[in-house]
């Protein structure tokens, strides 16, 4: 009968807790990109801004890029709501990541959902804004920057994949969702 209780599936606790963790840390920096993009759309960077950003990539090649073409980019991508879109929806994202981040630290099931709406929120909203930003920037911008802003795009679909993957873990986890689970019927015992 030792033996028994040997290959016995026990709950995991500490993974989800360090997926939650992972995914504060990762909803922070979406949070940051999503800020970002705000401003992008509502203020946009100033002409010295302009200036640093269109500076390097003229430097490497043959293209001079104006600020008044990086100013008909901004223009387009405000229009196409490209910059709105990115950041309401990695703002969102990560506002669903980070409060269900602080559940899967409680070890709450709800925790690993919300996580999983905020990662797809973001994955969604994330690479359709950055890629109408990308049909933008091939309009206006030379090919150094219109390759810069295609980077992007699949910089923004890996890591909201990424945080996707890890916020679907306790969900398909057998000792996390167990985990998960007698955090719950413990609750249940003690109201009772």
């Amino acid at each position: 009968m030792a033996t028994q209780g040997m290959f016995e599936v026990r709950p995991d606790r500490s993974g989800p807790k360090n997926l939650g963790v992972l995914l504060v840390l990762g909803s922070l920096m979406v949070l940051t990109y999503g800020y970002a993009d705000w401003k992008s759309h509502s203020v946009g960077l100033s002409d010295e801004e302009a200036e640093t950003f269109i500076l390097n990539p003229s430097l490497a090649g043959d293209e001079n890029i104006t600020v008044a073409e990086y100013r008909a980019f901004e223009d387009e991508a405000r229009e196409n709501s490209a910059f709105l879109i990115r950041a309401v929806s990695m703002l969102s994202g990560g506002a669903l990541v980070l409060i269900g981040g602080l559940f899967l630290l409680k070890l709450k099931r709800v925790g690993a959902y919300l996580c999983v709406a905020g990662s797809s929120v973001g994955l969604v909203g994330g690479v359709a804004g950055s890629m109408m930003i990308r049909g933008s920037a091939r309009t206006h911008l030379g090919e150094a920057l219109a390759l810069t802003y295609e980077i992007w795009v699949y910089i923004c679909g890996a890591m909201m994949s990424l945080c996707l993957a890890m916020a679907a873990l306790p969900l398909l986890n057998l000792r996390a969702r167990m985990a998960l689970e007698a955090v719950r019927v413990v609750q249940d015992e003690e109201a009772e």
